[in-house]
């Protein structure tokens, strides 16, 4: 009986024994195993290069929102994005030690929001070529060099068209800040959606149509604005990044529709904004980013911003009459579905101005 018993206890010891072995190796296993998932998990240094402050409500502060989002969205997707952000950088004596530094720190995917990036990009890409460059408003895509583009005639000819039927003097104004990049593409756009206007609701509306000649002086383009007004202007559209404070100031202290771009600037003229276009360009930069990760290289051809895909979005106010309102819409369906093209694009990316604009019946 005795011996039964020490038998019964020896293989209860070695039970537990086995027991205590078995939690230890799994606790091994377990803890070097999450070890190596975390060594494994994707790091992303992300860094945007403004040319202006992050808070202008415009060109700035929209690039810097959609790539702050964009290492949101990696970080909720299980990765780890660590985000960075550098303004002011608006000539390359400011641009190129900027690009240094982060390329040096390991950022990875470094973002310059302008053209004015793309010279110094061009210098550098070579030097740092595990290093993804990404230039808004860019011109040689290739390799480890990225371009996004803003259909900027596409949101121009939405404004234009909105703006003429807004009208009530037979005048409406178009205040950028340079004759250059998606400026001029957004002009063009809303010159056409000026003459859509005239032709198929029948209004007789003109633009004056200022340049001020730099993104950053207000008292210039408030100064545009108000001699536009003088001339009879009784909307005011702003295309231009810094330049956006000024009119929006004319437009509060004179009475006179607000319409913006880049960033929602309705803050600025609560009393009279009635409408905008909105960059919102995560959804693109996510596009290049990935494009990137599963290729090592660039495409040849630009990355698209427009209102199918994301990369702009419209916004109406509450004020505008609803008539005009569902004109816009209608409109608006039509681009997204591209019945409505201010432009063709060409195999290798490039677009030229080839207006299809049909008749307004035809869309509805």
């Amino acid at each position: 009986m005795n011996r039964y018993r020490s038998i019964s206890r020896t293989l209860g010891a070695v039970i537990v024994v086995v027991i205590i072995v078995i939690a230890v190796v799994g606790g091994y296993y377990y803890y070097y195993s999450s070890l190596t998932k975390k060594a494994q998990k994707q790091v992303v240094k992300i860094a945007v290069i403004l040319p202006g402050p992050v808070n202008d409500l415009s060109w700035n502060q929209a690039s810097y929102l959609a790539a702050l989002q964009m290492a949101q969205y990696l970080n909720s997707t299980g990765r780890t994005a660590i985000f960075s952000y550098t303004t002011g950088a608006y000539t390359t004596s400011d641009i190129l030690p900027a690009l240094q530094t982060y390329s040096q720190e390991g950022y990875n995917f470094i973002i310059y929001a302008g053209y004015q990036g793309q010279v110094p990009v061009d210098d550098i890409n070579n030097t740092y070529k595990n290093t993804a460059f990404l230039v808004l408003d860019g011109y040689t895509p290739g390799g480890n060099v990225g371009v996004v583009v803003e259909r900027g005639g596409q949101l121009g000819f939405i404004m234009g068209v909105l703006a003429a039927l807004l009208d009530h003097t037979g005048k409406v104004a178009i205040i950028g800040g340079e004759n250059v990049g998606d400026i001029t593409w957004i002009t063009q756009g809303f010159l056409l959606g000026v003459k859509y206007a005239n032709q198929n609701f029948d209004k007789n509306v003109s633009v004056i149509n200022i340049f001020v000649g730099n993104f950053d002086d207000p008292a210039a383009a408030k100064a545009a604005a108000t001699t536009a007004i003088s001339e009879g202007a009784d909307v005011l559209f702003c295309s231009g990044d810094g330049i956006t404070e000024g009119v929006a100031a004319a437009a509060e202290e004179y009475n006179v529709p607000f319409l913006f771009d880049e960033g929602n600037a309705s803050s600025l003229a609560p009393n009279q904004t009635m409408g905008g276009v909105v960059f919102t360009w995560e959804p693109v930069f996510l596009e290049a980013f990935n494009y990137w990760s599963t290729n090592h290289t660039f495409p040849l051809k630009p990355f698209y911003a427009t209102f199918a895909n994301g990369g702009i979005t419209l916004y109406l106010s509450p004020k505008v009459p609803s008539n005009i309102s569902t004109i816009i819409m209608n409109l608006l369906t039509a681009c997204k579905e591209y019945k409505i093209q201010v432009y063709k694009e060409l195999p290798n990316g490039t677009l030229v101005w080839s207006p299809v604009t049909p008749p307004y019946s035809s869309l509805t």
